[in-house]
């Protein structure tokens, strides 16, 4: 059988993990059809062919025999379900795309605008996730608004944390009061993350240490801004961060202003690291259901919450993500799963 995966850029690091460990479990090949980087080699993924001379056309799709395909729930993949059956990955609804954009609106008549626009475009949307053989659904947000219409949706939380990553997290030394507690924010630097949440928060607690890791647009302004108790990190590659995070990181603080379902809520968990972060509508929930950290509805309330907590707090949060955290490598088996059953038009 083949599983081909229909990419809506180049591979980065994330996908390819994804698609390796897709390759683990799958019964057949694995194609990536992705553009290639002009300059740059074709990443390595092991298990998995990687396309870049077919056109992502019907004919250039078709000619690869695919069993299933695997594309984003984006409105220019809704002609994929007349190639072959198709299984689209859901992250965000409409009420997480127009908080997206809204980060961004300048005054009323934009934001009205962006609205209109989004109610309009969800109709294509809609009517994807009814055509698609099958669903996968990102965070609560994707999982409420399409799942029901859909013949077979599946509820997943999307992650790099390995097996062997939770039994380090279980061994790690934790903090215990008797030096400053160290707080981590780790995303791109840009309004849609809100990392000028966290030099305000940081500017209230001043005998706390706080890192910011990532880098972005704000990066230059973010620093004059910061007080000395924030340190600047940059980016680091996935595996360097999980070891940084386990070494040095007590809390994260994650002030996402929008409600993408981003996997590094459940990558901090993973490394044994409890969340505080803005209540929007997904870490509202994750936070309630998944018992992953603290949803607080702005900046006071943050630093509020980080004041209070003790290390019995952190410990006890830590325990429960633990105890319950579905691996990278069951997630994945589970999708792959799902996709051979779609491949095979299973019901």
């Amino acid at each position: 059988m083949r599983l081909v995966y229909v990419s809506p850029g180049p591979l980065d690091a994330k996908a390819v993990d994804g698609l390796s460990q897709f390759a683990q479990t799958w019964p057949g090949e694995v194609i990536a059809v992705a553009p290639p980087v002009a300059g740059a080699a074709l990443p390595a993924a092991p298990g998995v062919e990687v396309v870049t001379a077919a056109p992502t056309t019907a004919d250039g799709l078709r000619a690869l025999g695919p069993d299933v395909l695997l594309a984003l729930h984006r409105p220019e993949f809704g002609w994929l379900t007349e190639v072959a059956p198709t299984v689209f990955t859901a992250e965000f609804s409409r009420r997480i795309r127009v908080e997206q954009q809204m980060v961004a609106a300048r005054g009323t008549l934009d934001r009205a605008r962006i609205a209109l626009g989004q109610r309009r475009r969800e109709r294509a949307y809609r009517d994807m996730a009814r055509r698609a053989a099958g669903l996968q659904c990102n965070g609560p947000g994707a999982w409420d608004a399409y799942a029901r219409l859909n013949a077979r949706p599946l509820r997943i939380r999307d992650h790099r944390i390995r097996r062997e990553d939770l039994t380090l997290a279980g061994r790690r030394a934790t903090w215990r009061g008797d030096r400053p507690l160290r707080v981590a924010f780790s995303g791109r630097l840009t309004a849609v993350k809100g990392p000028r949440t966290v030099v305000e928060v940081a500017t209230m607690l001043p005998d706390i240490e706080f890192v910011v890791l990532g880098g972005g647009e704000l990066r230059d302004p973010l620093e004059r801004a910061a007080p000395d108790n924030v340190r600047f990190a940059g980016f680091l590659p996935f595996e360097e961060w999980k070891a940084f995070v386990r070494d040095g990181v007590d809390l994260a603080l994650l002030p996402y202003p929008q409600g993408d379902p981003s996997g590094t809520y459940y990558e901090f968990a993973g490394c044994g690291v409890p969340v505080v972060g803005l209540a929007n509508s997904t870490w509202r929930r994750i936070a309630a259901e998944d018992g992953l950290g603290w949803a607080e509805r702005d900046g006071a309330g943050l630093a509020a919450r980080i004041r209070s907590l003790r290390p019995d707090d952190l410990d006890a949060v830590r325990a429960h993500a633990l105890g319950g955290f579905e691996a990278f490598e069951d997630v994945a088996a589970r999708r792959v799963s799902h996709l051979v059953a779609v491949a095979h038009g299973d019901r």
